[in-house]
């Protein structure tokens, strides 16, 4: 074939004569290709396909999130107002615990608008519910009285370690020691540990995925028993505060359980979602891997529960602690029946009767 040469510098092109070197040619986006992106599990679409694979449906997406994230953050600002009437002694504690929703929920709206954002918006949900956890262990020692009167009240009274999650056997088998300054120290650590360890790990994932993306999901699986050995010691550490907590009369388990539920949404839920598409077989949607879409439905189910815990949230902490006033508390006064009402007729007629009867 008669090629044509043109020489530029130290660099050769060689083309065919027949085809012209300014053509341009267009990008084939053939079936084969869009179906092999589809289930590329690893891939994340950058935000230009993104948007273009899902619109017009994506900018209702957006506006329903944007709308349902002002709401927890408005929410979150009135809740604070009332809790600081209250919680005046652990008025940071409060508003930490509190900051934990819209930084959720700010965190899912940002992996749904950019879905390469995916681990590090979980990295921030997963890190803001770990410190929300140690503010809310710090609290209830504080409406306790704090670690010395607490001690004090407790006399010989003893921890109760076998709570969840080391409730079962072999885990009965834990001694329960007395109430001292150092059983406080060693529940404490377990609490603590856990933003810390949190963080050192989400650091080495991050770093794993800034240097490639497959070596990232073929390690990621190793690091979740460091996870969850993390997040569930400290859980245990935050219920026997619980408990104990409620042994002394204060009514702490609703808040606990508030900052529990957001737990499970973040961890429990974004990791099923995480493994639906392997477990079973979903088709490609708008030329967007199942993963991608699955995610972004998790994501905005995410805002709503930020939202419904954002409510619960401000109903427990409009009031006092300890206090519940859903209902006002109404004292009725019953009377019997058999007890009826006197004539005045009769009575005259009974004092005339009677002074008759004396005179007589």
């Amino acid at each position: 074939m008669d090629l044509l040469r043109e020489v530029s510098g130290l660099n050769k092109v060689v083309v065919a004569r027949h085809i012209s070197a300014d053509k341009t040619f267009p990008v084939a986006h053939n079936a084969i290709n869009r179906t092999a992106l589809c289930y590329s599990y690893s891939h994340q679409p950058d935000f230009e396909s993104y948007f273009i694979a899902l619109s017009p449906y994506i900018w209702v997406l957006w506006i329903c999130g944007l709308a349902v994230l002002m709401a927890t953050c408005i929410l979150f600002v009135v809740t604070i107002r009332a809790a600081w009437q209250h919680w005046r002694q652990s008025s940071t504690n409060v508003t930490v615990v509190l900051a934990v929703y819209p930084i959720v929920a700010s965190s899912a709206f940002l992996a749904i608008v950019l879905p390469r954002c995916r681990i590090l918006a979980e990295a921030i949900a997963q890190e803001a519910v770990m410190i929300a956890m140690c503010h809310l262990y710090s609290m209830i020692i504080t409406e306790c009285g704090g670690p010395d009167q607490l001690i004090r009240r407790s006399s010989d009274a003893r921890l109760e370690t076998r709570v969840l999650p080391c409730c079962c056997w072999p885990c009965c088998l834990i001694p329960r020691p007395k109430l001292q300054k150092r059983s406080l120290v060693f529940m404490k650590c377990l609490v603590m540990q856990m933003p810390v360890i949190q963080a050192l790990i989400y650091v080495v994932l991050l770093a794993l995925l800034a240097e490639d993306m497959m070596i990232y999901h073929e390690s990621s699986i190793y690091f979740q028993p460091f996870i969850a050995a993390s997040i569930l010691t400290g859980v245990w550490g935050v219920i026997m505060c619980v408990r104990m907590a409620e042994t002394a009369g204060h009514r702490v388990r609703p808040r606990f359980l508030a900052i529990q539920l957001a737990l499970i949404i973040v961890k429990v839920q974004s990791g099923f979602a995480k493994f639906l598409p392997e477990l079973i077989e979903i088709p490609c949607v708008s030329s967007i891997n199942p993963s991608v879409f699955i995610n972004m439905i998790q994501n905005g189910v995410m805002l709503l529960e930020m939202l419904l815990l954002s409510i619960w949230a401000w109903r427990l902490y409009r009031v006092a602690p300890g206090k519940n006033l859903d209902r006002p508390q109404v004292v009725v006064a019953v009377l019997d029946d058999s007890i009826k009402p006197v004539d005045p007729k009769t009575m005259i007629g009974l004092e005339n009767k009677s002074f008759n009867e004396r005179y007589k």
